[in-house]
């Protein structure tokens, strides 16, 4: 009796080292025949190695440096998959399993190069590289489809994706996915030559994206930097995004009901570099709660701070709340529009002319509480563009210490709050040119 009992408290005593230790193994695709040649199509050995250490309880599968060429990966709960230095992991479609992403189709294996869903304590880490092999694999028809729709041609659009908004752009994979995930990190990676978006976070919580550099060309199409949809609780940090769209979005989908809000959001100390800045939107049929930006560099984006959204995408939107902002050439620091129709920013005084008024119904944008303080901006093109609709006001606007260079100053219509220690130099009319239904007053 005293040895059983004996035994049974050495057993109970140890089953938290042995779990600990479990949750620690270390697994490699070498061990299933993988190899860094830039010649090896690496997917089965890479995910045999990422099975192993999720059935051991967790763990960490590393690459060892060199060239890993694989096909679309799926990411297991309690498992890291680490890319050191020196390592380049780069997507291959030679046997052809990748899928089309779209934000409003459920998710899909197979639609991101690294894919992660309903699992938790997932990370991708490490100082490598993540190369999607955009440029000759996924690229070409994508901009073939761009230049027609350009041309006047979106029908050739519509008939090929029934149902997908032009502003999508072609249906393509995303890069890396976390979809339904909690206790996530991607965390110290390079990521380039993405197929369409870099990093989609959806229907996600608690997830960290950590130094990232994100690098795509300005004409590389449909490359949005991170898209946080329907997901809480999300942080960026150290970010350096440079890319052809959004550097970063915030979305919650395109039908009402279909999926659930984005809320508590924080982006910080990070620059965002040629891509269309940050955006809240354009997707906010199920709304988008609170927003932080602060300390943020934007570099030569077509717009700083963006919220946009159209009659038949809205919702509650706000609070955004942004600070510490230094933006240099930025097209137009400030864009809150609820008159979104697909054009990356929004040029010209027929920003105030009248809009026809219309119903509200469950998609009218309801923009409410923009908090923007210690914003400095040179060489802008309008330094501001505040747009709301006649049955939908745009309130609770609350500028702070705000200096801005720009050829334009704000255009405003359908707008109500306040504007305190605002200065616009424009070279060319009034600091403030207001159309219908504005009240807002320069101090």
């Amino acid at each position: 009796m005293k040895k059983t009992l004996l035994a049974v408290i050495c057993c109970a005593a140890l089953t938290p080292v042995l779990s600990y230790a479990a949750r620690s193994a270390t697994c490699s695709p070498v061990t299933f025949g993988g190899k860094g040649d830039g010649k090896t199509l690496n997917t089965q050995a890479i995910q045999r190695a990422l099975q192993q250490c999720h059935d051991l309880g967790g763990g960490t599968v590393s690459l060892t440096p060199g060239i890993w060429l694989s096909g679309p990966l799926q990411l297991l709960s309690n498992t890291t998959l680490d890319i050191p230095k020196g390592a380049v992991l780069q997507a291959s479609n030679q046997e052809g399993k990748f899928v089309p992403a779209f934000i409003g189709h459920p998710a899909k294996v197979n639609e991101a190069f690294i894919f992660a869903s309903h699992a938790s304590h997932v990370n991708l880490t490490g100082g490598g590289t993540l190369n999607g092999d955009g440029e000759q694999t996924w690229w070409p028809d994508a901009l073939a489809m761009r230049a027609q729709v350009h041309s006047g041609n979106k029908k050739a659009f519509t008939d090929r994706f029934p149902g997908i908004p032009v502003a999508n752009g072609f249906p393509r994979p995303w890069f890396v996915e976390f979809n339904d995930v909690t206790q996530g990190r991607i965390d110290g990676l390079h990521l380039t030559n993405s197929p369409m978006w870099n990093i989609v976070i959806r229907n996600s919580a608690n997830i960290a994206i950590h130094k990232v550099n994100i690098t795509n060309p300005v004409t590389s199409p449909n490359t949005d930097g991170i898209d946080i949809v329907s997901s809480h609780d999300v942080t960026v940090s150290h970010a350096d995004i440079r890319t052809g769209d959004d550097n970063i979005a915030i979305k919650s989908g395109l039908v009402p009901g279909s999926a659930a809000s984005a809320s508590n959001i924080t982006v910080s100390d990070s620059v965002m570099r040629d891509g269309h800045g940050i955006s809240v939107g354009s997707e906010t049929a199920n709304g988008i709660g609170k927003v932080t930006v602060q300390r943020i560099t934007f570099l030569k984006t077509e717009n700083g701070i963006r919220i946009k959204s159209a009659r038949d995408r809205g919702n509650q939107i706000g609070p955004l709340v942004a600070s510490q902002l230094t933006m240099t050439n930025v097209a137009t620091p400030i864009l809150v529009t609820d008159s979104y129709g697909g054009q990356s920013g929004a040029q010209g005084h027929q920003e105030i002319a009248p809009i026809a008024s219309a119903p509200r119904t469950a998609t009218t944008p309801k923009i409410d509480g923009v908090q923007i303080t210690e914003l400095k901006a040179t060489g802008a093109q309008t330094a501001m563009i505040l747009s709301g609709l006649p049955e939908s006001i745009v309130n609770g606007i609350r500028f702070d210490k705000i200096q801005i260079e720009s050829q334009t100053g704000i255009l405003a219509r359908y707008v109500n709050g306040d504007l305190h220690r605002v200065r616009v130099m424009a070279a060319n009319g009034k600091p403030l040119e207001k159309g219908p239904a504005v009240s807002l007053e320069m101090r």
